[in-house]
């Protein structure tokens, strides 16, 4: 058994294969690393930058080429070849720092958490600047359960840039993301989670996270397309945690609580605030909250403490139409400036 699998979703990148696959691909790992390319039904060169690799990589290196069917299907299709202890996903635009990633290898082969937690940074292409993800609430090194963190806003959770999972964890989760979506990464961050009986925090940056294109699920004006997706994906969240909440210890939940309310302070800036259709966005946001209302009490009281979605309660939703972006970011501000609350 390898030590790790790295699943690399590819949809139409070429011009970033080669830094993203070269920092991965290191001689030196070629007894534990298994990397698995998933063409994704690229139209560009992709796939035959692909080919090359996997015949100067024959030991290490996997290509499945399939039909599109969106990264979360890439990600299946690498979850049921995977053969390493662990699992972790790296975006084919985004890079691992090598140097990081060995020191990192040399740990992983002897862990056997359920979760690895890395550091990562978010490198944005329009500034050159680069925003670290440092986990200041971890030490070095130790191993924790839900239970020992208290969870709170402002506190990084776990993503797909920070996470290696044990691999039959993920299997015996039933994990399977939706196809032909945006966002499935948030459902990847949290499925397993109630699963987890431990974790292992290594203070090594390994993941360059690449934004600033507009093809990206980020982009502000893409986000604004895709909100239907982005709803849906919630929606998923809020019935995963539904359906098992009765069984969560107090530390999972919280810490779920936390990543939904996350999810859900986004979905409704992107209908009250961003929405470029007032009237579609009313009726939406109305929708969307009667519906949490009677799936999870305990959310819809987390959306309370949503400036906008608080506002439009009161108003019963009308200020979906009146409220302009420049008094929304007002209430964002002052929601700021009120300091982190602990998670319910």
């Amino acid at each position: 058994m390898k030590t790790l699998s790295i699943v690399v979703p590819v949809y139409n990148t070429q011009a970033y294969l080669h830094r993203c696959l070269d920092s991965v691909l290191l001689v030196e790992l070629s007894d534990e690393l298994e990397v698995i390319a998933v063409n994704d039904g690229s139209t560009d060169g992709s796939l035959s930058i692909l080919r090359a690799y996997q015949e100067r990589y024959p030991d290490m290196f996997v290509l499945i080429d399939k039909e599109n069917g969106g990264h979360g299907s890439a990600v299946n299709a690498g979850l049921q070849r995977a053969s390493g202890r662990y699992f972790r996903v790296l975006d084919s635009d985004d890079w691992f720092d090598s140097p990081g990633f060995l020191r990192t290898m040399a740990r992983l082969s002897a862990c056997r958490e359920d979760l690895i937690v890395t550091p990562y940074s978010q490198e944005y292409t329009w500034n050159g600047t680069e925003i670290r993800h440092d986990y200041a609430y971890l030490e070095h090194d130790r191993v924790y359960t839900m239970e020992e963190i208290g969870w709170s806003e402002g506190m990084d959770y776990f993503c797909l840039a920070s996470s290696a999972w044990r691999t039959q964890l993920l299997r015996d989760c039933g994990l399977k993301l939706p196809e032909k979506c945006s966002y499935v990464d948030m459902e990847y961050n949290l499925r397993p989670i109630p699963f987890v009986k431990s974790f292992r925090f290594l203070n090594i940056p390994v993941y360059r996270y690449f934004l600033g294109r507009p093809e990206q699920s980020m982009d502000p004006a893409r986000m604004r397309r895709q909100t239907p997706m982005h709803q849906k994906v919630l929606c998923r969240l809020i019935d995963c945690y539904a359906e098992t909440s009765d069984r969560l210890q107090p530390g999972t939940r919280r810490y779920i609580l936390l990543m939904i309310y996350y999810m859900l302070y986004t979905h409704c800036n992107l209908l009250c605030i961003e929405s470029q259709n007032r009237r579609r966005a009313f009726r939406e946001i109305r929708a969307l909250d009667g519906w949490i209302r009677d799936r999870s009490p305990e959310v819809y009281a987390l959306g309370g403490r949503i400036p906008c979605l608080r506002i439009s309660r009161r108003l019963g939703y009308r200020n979906v139409l009146l409220l302009d972006r420049r008094a929304a970011r007002l209430l964002v501000q002052l929601h700021r400036r009120k300091g982190a609350k602990a998670m319910p």
